[in-house]
């Protein structure tokens, strides 16, 4: 008989766009519930223009498919995120079609999860602030929950 050990995992999740579909649709069209994972983007092409950056793929690792990327405003605090944990995760769910809002993007809803509640709670509070500073952004924050996981 095998013991599973029970973790807590913490999570906040808010709405945003991806970018760059347009980029992608040759290779992906977006479906409603779709997940997407985040990874850093070390590319030399991609930091020159964002040395935060952060694509999103359809499979769970960076060489899945690539189909877009997290807008400028949140992507150092979700680089910062990615970094300050090796179990720490970004997920995207597709919650809407291609639509035009500078630039064609594609609606989601982003799930942060980490094991320290110390970096979610500064997540949570920090996520606020590319809200505060661009108002073209669509973000709104879902609170904060613990969830137990089997480990």
């Amino acid at each position: 008989m095998r013991i599973h050990a029970l973790a807590l995992v913490f999570q906040v999740q808010f709405t945003s766009v991806m970018r760059g579909p347009h980029i992608y649709k040759s290779m992906w069209t977006p479906t409603l519930g779709g997940k997407l994972n985040c990874h850093e983007d070390d590319r030399k092409e991609a930091k020159q223009h964002d040395e935060y950056a952060i694509w999103m793929y359809l499979g769970a690792n960076t060489s899945s498919e690539l189909v877009g990327h997290v807008p400028m405003e949140p992507s150092y605090l979700i680089y910062t995120f990615l970094r300050a944990y090796d179990d720490n995760e970004v997920s995207v769910k597709v919650t809407g079609s291609r639509r035009l809002e500078n630039g064609l993007v594609v609606s989601g809803t982003f799930k942060v999860q980490t094991p320290s509640r110390a970096i979610s709670i500064k997540f949570e509070r920090e996520i606020l602030h590319p809200k505060e500073l661009c108002a073209h952004m669509d973000i709104s924050i879902k609170t904060l929950r613990k969830i137990p996981m089997l480990s």
